[in-house]
C-alpha cells in the first residue's frame, strides 16, 4: 500500500495523481507555440527590388519562421502571418530564446532548393561548386567521347540534326517568333540611321576632298579631248569606298553596331522568344523522344560515361550532407526539412529566415532579387 493510500485513502491517492498529471500537461503546454497567441514582432514587406510589382496574398496566410545561427543551422522559432498589405506578423515560440539575437533582420523566401544554396556558408558552396566543376568537366569528356563515337555517328547523329532541324523550322514559322523579329528589324532601322548619320559620315567626309582631286586628276587629259571615245575613269571612287570601309573596320563600327543591336531589348526579346518555340517544337516531337530513349539504354553508349560517374557519385553524397545537415552526429536541418517536404507535398508557400545583418547581407550579395526584404521591425 502506498503513503497516500495509508494516509488518506484511494480517492485521495486518485485525485493527487490527477493534480500531479494537470501540473506535467500545464508545464508541457507552456512550451508549445500557441495559436492565438499575440505577435511578437511585425514586419513590412519591401518592394521587389527587380522592380517587379509587389505580389500579396489575397488572405491572410501563415509562414514558418526559421532562425538562422552563426554556424547557419536552422531552426524553428515562430510562425508569420502575412497580410494582404504586406504586413507580417510573426509569433515566436521562445521571445527570451538567447538565440534570438542573432535574428535582427528578416528575409522572406520561396520554398524551394535554391534558398539551401543561399543559406549555406562560404565554404559549403565552394566544395559543392568544385563538385559542380568535377561533373562538368566529365560530362565534356563524356559528351566529346560519345559525340566522336562510331556507334553515336552511325546511328544517331543524322537523325537527330534532322529533328534539330525541323525544329527551328516550326519554332521560326511560329507567329510569336515572326512577331518579335519583325519588332526587331524596325528597332535596327533606326539604330542604323543613327550610325550612319553620326559615325559613317564622318569618316566619308574625310574622302570626299581627296576623291574629287583623284577625279579630276586621272579625267583631266579626257576631258579636253573633244574626240574622247572612252569612259570616265572611276576608280578613284573604287579607291575612296575602300578607304571609308577600312576605316570603319579600324574604329570598330561595325562592331559597335552590332553590340547595340544585340544589345537591344528587341534583339533579347526575339532570341529568348525563338529559343523557348524550339525547346517546345522539340518537346513534342515524338521522334525526339524514341532516339533518346535507344540512346539512353544503349549499353555500347553507356561506356563513354566514365569520366562523369565518379564525380556524379561524390556529388550525389556531397549535396545532401552540406545542404540538408546529414553529417555524422549533427541534426537535420529544420529548413532543410520543411523544404524537402514541400517538395514532396508539391505545398512550398513562402518561408522567412530571422537572421544577423551581415548574413542578410551574404545572401543579397548572391541573390538581390528572390529574397524579399522584411523592414520596419515594430515590437508589440
Amino acid at each position: 500500500m502506498t503513503p497516500v493510500n495509508a494516509l488518506f485513502g484511494k480517492p485521495a491517492a486518485v485525485a493527487a495523481s490527477l493534480a500531479l498529471g494537470a501540473l506535467f500537461l500545464s508545464a508541457g503546454w507552456t512550451t508549445l507555440p500557441t495559436r492565438h497567441a499575440a505577435a511578437t514582432v511585425s514586419y513590412q514587406l519591401a518592394a521587389p527590388m527587380d522592380g517587379t510589382p509587389a505580389a500579396s496574398p489575397a488572405a491572410p496566410i501563415a509562414v514558418p519562421v526559421f532562425l538562422m545561427q552563426p554556424d547557419h543551422a536552422t531552426m524553428r522559432s515562430g510562425t508569420g502571418l502575412l497580410q494582404p498589405d504586406g504586413r507580417v506578423d510573426i509569433t515566436l515560440f521562445d521571445p527570451s530564446d538567447p538565440r534570438l539575437i542573432h535574428g535582427s533582420e528578416a528575409l522572406m523566401f520561396n520554398t524551394e532548393f535554391r534558398v539551401l544554396w543561399l543559406l549555406a556558408t562560404d565554404e559549403e558552396r565552394a566544395r559543392l561548386w568544385r563538385g559542380i566543376e568535377e561533373v562538368g568537366r566529365g560530362l565534356r569528356t563524356a559528351m566529346d567521347a560519345i559525340l566522336e563515337s562510331p556507334e553515336f555517328t552511325g546511328e544517331y547523329r543524322d537523325a537527330l540534326q534532322d529533328i534539330g532541324r525541323m525544329a527551328i523550322e516550326e519554332a521560326w514559322r511560329t507567329p510569336s517568333t515572326r512577331a518579335t523579329y519583325e519588332e526587331f528589324l524596325r528597332s535596327a532601322e533606326p539604330m542604323l540611321h543613327d550610325i550612319v548619320g553620326r559615325d559613317l559620315k564622318a569618316i566619308a567626309m574625310k574622302q570626299v576632298e581627296p576623291l574629287v582631286w583623284n577625279l579630276i586628276g586621272a579625267n583631266v587629259g579626257m576631258a579636253l579631248d573633244p574626240f574622247r571615245s572612252q569612259s570616265w575613269d572611276l576608280a578613284p571612287v573604287d579607291q575612296a569606298i575602300d578607304a571609308i570601309l577600312r576605316e570603319a573596320r579600324e574604329a570598330g563600327l561595325v562592331n559597335r553596331a552590332a553590340r547595340q543591336l544585340a544589345d537591344s531589348w528587341q534583339a533579347k526579346a526575339f532570341l529568348k522568344t525563338f529559343a523557348g518555340n524550339v525547346v517546345d517544337a522539340l518537346a513534342h516531337q515524338q521522334r525526339l523522344r524514341d532516339v533518346a530513349g535507344r540512346m539512353v539504354n544503349d549499353p555500347r553508349l553507356g561506356a563513354y560515361l566514365k569520366p562523369v560517374s565518379g564525380p556524379a557519385g561524390d556529388l550525389a553524397r556531397l549535396a545532401p550532407d552540406l545542404l540538408f545537415g546529414v553529417q555524422a552526429g549533427a541534426d537535420l536541418n529544420a529548413l532543410a526539412a520543411h523544404t524537402f517536404q514541400g517538395f514532396l507535398t508539391g505545398r512550398g508557400g513562402p518561408l522567412i529566415v530571422m537572421m544577423s545583418a551581415s548574413q542578410r547581407e551574404d545572401i543579397l550579395t548572391l541573390d538581390r532579387y528572390s529574397p524579399r526584404i522584411l523592414l520596419h521591425a515594430v515590437p508589440q
